[in-house]
């Protein structure tokens, strides 16, 4: 179930395996999982349902519906007034109204709303994006039914009360465990400490964090030849062929480093695209698994890299992953993050 196994990966799958192996793995949370479970057994034998056989059966209650010879003649005088009186003020209004002006055009009857931002569309479609609290992180939140709340104490009436909410996969510093209440300190600031339920914590940094949310948030998998992002428009056209055995996905940047365009590769795949601006364009290209709309980015084994020189794209151009670059040098690694970057 690995995601960088092509056949049989299944990320999905894996976080919750690995969830699963966290729990049972250790003593403290797996006696926090057998004490949750006994609690919903108890619960649960509190409301036994009294077999029907027990019951002593309830004599129906007999109702009576009159009929329309039931009801008095002053009601029906009264309906047919109303009646009346109700078509009478309708035809009344109707003749008063001035005639509605001629117009050339239909104008809209709703406001016209502006698409929304890449960073609005991902926070409709996945939530909260993740936090990182102070410290180094060791731990972060695991994604659940509910949200994991963030407790502070409070010195005066020696309580616990709320003081936010964590996104999943938001990573912190556990400082230490409680072992009669199930809560661990975490570091908020440079001098505050919260704390948060044991159950909600999985070990890991901010780097596994990261991997962990956009495995969680892949989103539905891009066609071959899907157009990811597009920010203008011309008469150029781009031929694409994908010589690997892995996803790609192709991004060209103008002289200022913005993505016109990013387009996604299927495993030896050919796409062609249409209506892009003709110009000198850097070629970025990434390979991996598990293509993930949330982080724009592979979940599982990305590698990253960068022409060293401009393409020129024109009414026709062609090219093919990895680049077939005579005479120039070889495709340099980039980061992930850069990668990202539109």
């Amino acid at each position: 179930m690995h995601p960088d196994v092509p056949s049989t990966g299944d990320a999905d799958a894996f976080v919750a395996v690995k969830q699963a192996y966290d729990v049972l793995g250790n003593i403290d949370r797996r006696a926090d999982y057998d004490r949750l479970a006994r609690m919903v057994t108890e619960e649960e034998a509190e409301s036994v349902v009294i077999p029907r056989r027990w019951r002593r059966p309830m004599p129906a209650a007999r109702t009576r519906h009159p009929g329309p010879s039931g009801i008095p003649v002053a009601v029906w005088v009264g309906l047919v007034i109303v009646l009346f009186v109700g078509i009478f003020e309708v035809a009344r209004h109707l003749m008063q109204l001035p005639p509605l002006p001629a117009r050339l055009e239909i104008r809209p009857n709703a406001p016209i709303v502006a698409p929304q931002t890449r960073e609005a569309q991902r926070l409709t479609n996945y939530g909260p994006a993740p936090i990182q609290l102070a410290g180094t992180p060791n731990y972060y939140i695991v994604p659940a039914a509910d949200t994991a709340v963030l407790w502070r104490q409070d010195e005066a009436r020696k309580v616990l009360v709320p003081e936010g909410n964590l996104p999943p996969f938001s990573s912190v510093q556990a400082v230490r465990l409680f072992r009669q209440n199930g809560l661990v300190e975490v570091r908020v600031t440079d001098t505050t400490t919260g704390f948060v339920a044991a159950g909600r914590l999985v070990p890991g940094n901010a780097n596994a964090a990261h991997n962990a949310y956009c495995a969680y948030n892949t989103g539905p998998a891009p066609a071959n030849g899907e157009v990811l992002h597009l920010s203008r428009t011309g008469k150029g056209h781009l031929a694409l062929d994908n010589h690997t055995t892995q996803p790609a996905v192709v991004k060209l940047r103008d002289a200022s480093g913005s993505a016109i365009v990013t387009v996604y590769l299927a495993p030896s795949g050919h796409a062609e695209i249409d209506g892009l601006p003709e110009g000198q364009y850097r070629l970025d290209f990434a390979i991996g698994e598990l293509w993930s709309r949330a982080c724009q980015s592979f979940a599982a084994g990305m590698r990253a890299q960068r022409s060293s020189g401009y393409i020129a794209l024109s009414a026709l151009t062609r090219l093919t992953i990895p680049p077939d670059l005579a005479g120039e040098p070889p495709p340099a690694d980039i980061s992930d993050e850069t990668f990202q970057r539109d």
